[in-house]
């Protein structure tokens, strides 16, 4: 009920006396106690909803009480009796905060924050011009600010019915109750005015306009204070849907990327799978070649022995250390694949010379090259390269073990080393068939096919898959290409390391 009773005594400025108290008393009657019913009943609504706007309600219902009481006499009467003269001045004050209540209240009623927010610091301003107005009271008689007090009442009115129309035009449709609901009021404090100004003569109507306007006022207010509750009621249930389609959503979400999650982790299992069941069978082949290659050696050197045939012997013996090389090269391998997987492969890189691990490595392949006629040749110069020695070590070697198994008897195997500013290359060169290009390509997927050496050893298999896995560690690539004229070459591209700054920088 914005401003029911807020400016009734204002718009009269002059001193209350028995007025009402000695006329139609049963109007007052009705008047207070549709107060007090709306009073307690917004009162309880407050405490139920939660709703700020039933409890600024509540506070212009209150401080119309009081202004009214004041503007009739009756306040000295009832109330203050020991305070003559005192409902003279004090009915402003409780007027002035009355219109604090009434412009807190239709800003909020009308959400003039969502709608309007000038139309809201309007109602900011009233409140505090109305504060004022109540302070001004305890230094000043009303006559002394009754001409604050008049522009006051004709700055909030005006206000009030502006607000409620621009809202509801811009779609706020319990507004139009509000609108209504001031009709009564606003022309009950118009002929009060008027009647307060000496424009109308004095009778039942002009005194007790007020009184009979903000009777209709309160009736009609009511349906909009019932609208706003229909319309937090459905408010509350908007949320509780959206509350719901919220939970929906999440669930779905949440049930989108579990089987994302469910299905990637099924790929990587497959690969996983997939991946095991490959290096399964080629550990069952390597291990079977040089197996067979010793199968029945005890009988057969015993054979030899009993028959002196010492070239036999000699024959047996090189197949012998060339079935423990490839048992040993085969085991080193498992062992450095399985702890790549595991993450168990310490990766310590460091300023390396290139020239000195490529020769130490040769060295280690000699016997096994000089075994099929093969020469290792290494054209290489001091150079500095950044990376982990070990994986570096076993990169060269299973290059270097694939080279001299694929070169023809009496070949030659080439490592070369070149640079550039920030990339090393090291090329291990063969002199065997060379790859066909359906098996290059197919060579880094993980489907290329193993193939067998010159000499009938096994190659491409677990070496190569550690050699890539290395070389992507140290940051760097590795690829393979076919020479013409026969033989393949492998590279390494690994980082350069020519100064000490770009080592601490890597």
């Amino acid at each position: 009920m914005p401003g029911a009773t807020n400016f009734l005594v204002i718009t009269s400025i002059q001193s209350p006396g028995p007025g009402l108290t000695d006329g139609p008393s049963l109007l007052l009657g009705v008047f207070f106690g549709l107060m007090a019913v709306m009073a307690i009943y917004n009162l309880l609504l407050y405490f139920s909803l939660k709703d700020r706007a039933y409890l600024l309600y509540v506070g212009v219902v209150v401080f119309n009480i009081l202004t009214t009481l004041a503007t009739n006499g009756l306040g000295e009467q009832y109330l203050w009796s020991s305070y003559p003269g005192l409902d003279a001045n004090i009915y402003v004050t409780f007027a002035g905060l009355s219109m604090v209540f009434s412009s807190r209240f239709a800003a909020v009623f009308l959400q003039l924050r969502q709608y309007h927010k000038r139309l809201d610091q309007l109602m900011w301003l009233i409140a505090g011009l109305s504060l004022l107005m109540s302070l001004l009271t305890l230094f000043f008689t009303v006559n002394q600010i009754v001409v604050f007090a008049r522009w006051l009442v004709l700055l909030s009115f005006p206000s009030y019915i502006i607000a409620g129309i621009v809202v509801y035009r811009k779609g706020f449709k319990s507004a139009i109750f509000y609108l209504v609901a001031w009709i009564p009021y606003i022309l009950g404090i118009i002929v009060r005015t008027m009647h307060g100004a000496g424009w109308l003569p004095s009778n039942f109507f002009t005194i007790s306009s007020i009184e009979v306007g903000g009777a209709l006022e309160i009736v009609l207010l009511s349906f909009a204070l019932a609208d706003r509750i229909k319309g937090l009621r459905k408010e509350i249930a908007e949320k509780e849907l959206e509350k719901e389609q919220f939970k929906t959503r999440l669930l779905e979400e949440q049930k989108e990327l579990l089987e994302e999650t469910v299905d990637q982790r099924t790929k990587e299992l497959q690969e996983a799978n997939a991946t095991k069941d490959k290096f399964f069978s080629i550990i069952a082949h390597d291990l079977r070649s040089p197996m067979v290659g010793l199968q029945g050696t005890g009988k057969k050197l015993e054979y030899f022995i009993r028959k002196n045939k010492q070239e036999k012997l000699l024959e047996m013996g090189a197949r012998i250390d060339q079935s423990i090389d490839q048992l040993n090269h085969l085991l080193n391998n498992l062992l450095n694949w399985a702890a790549s997987q595991t993450g168990g492969i310490p990766h310590h890189p460091e300023d390396l010379d290139v020239q000195q691990v490529i020769n130490e490595n040769i060295e280690l392949y000699k016997t096994l090259a000089e075994s099929k006629e093969v020469t290792l040749v290494a054209e290489s110069e001091p150079q500095r390269i950044f990376a982990d020695l070990n994986t570096l070590s076993t990169i060269i070697r299973n290059l270097l073990s694939n080279a001299i198994k694929f070169t023809v008897q009496g070949g030659k195997v080439t490592v070369r080393t070149s640079c550039t500013d920030e990339v090393i290359t090291i090329s291990i060169q063969d002199e065997g068939p060379g790859i066909e290009k359906e098996a290059l390509k197919a060579l880094f997927s993980g489907s290329s096919k193993s193939q067998r050496g010159s000499a009938g050893e096994k190659g491409f298999g677990l070496g190569l898959k550690l050699c890539e896995e290395f070389t992507q560690m140290n940051g760097g690539e590795l690829s393979a290409r076919t020479v013409e004229g026969g033989g393949s070459v492998f590279q390494v591209n690994l980082p350069a390391c020519s100064d000490p700054v770009k080592k601490i920088s890597k």
